[in-house]
């Protein structure tokens, strides 16, 4: 009786700790560009992109990666939203010569944004555009 409840125990543990396994890491998610933006830094050509973001709080460390590549670290703030997204975009800041900063990200279904630079997204100026879909 004694072993059987000892790996019912150890079952239910395994189990639990496969489906967190699975569930993954909620501190990542794809970005789709549409043109040739810059972030901190580098230029990113128009394609797709990993993001991954560490650190607690709102203020955390953005990776942004092509393949195994990491193309672009950049501090960013997460955001709370009112309501989910309903799909995934980023905005863009453009300067007077035309260069076109990313300066925020959105995902479709999550109650947050990740802004990244100076002006979180809530206070952007009416030259920030809401761009694509990813």
């Amino acid at each position: 009786m004694r072993k059987m409840k000892f790996t019912a125990g150890l079952l239910t543990f395994s189990l639990m700790l496969a489906a967190s396994a699975v569930a993954g890491n909620t501190n990542k998610g794809t970005l789709q560009i549409d043109e040739t933006v810059t972030v901190g830094d580098k230029q990113l050509p128009a394609g797709n992109y990993q993001v991954e973001w560490v650190g607690s709080g709102s203020n955390v460390e953005l990776s942004i990666s092509k393949g195994r590549d990491t193309v672009a670290k950049v501090p960013a703030q997460v955001l709370p939203l009112k309501k989910a997204e309903a799909g995934n975009g980023y905005s863009i800041k453009t300067d007077e010569a035309g260069n076109k900063a990313l300066t925020g990200i959105l995902f479709g279904g999550r109650k947050y944004e990740l802004s990244i630079g100076e002006t979180p997204a809530e206070t952007a100026t009416p030259s920030d555009k809401p761009q694509g879909s990813n």
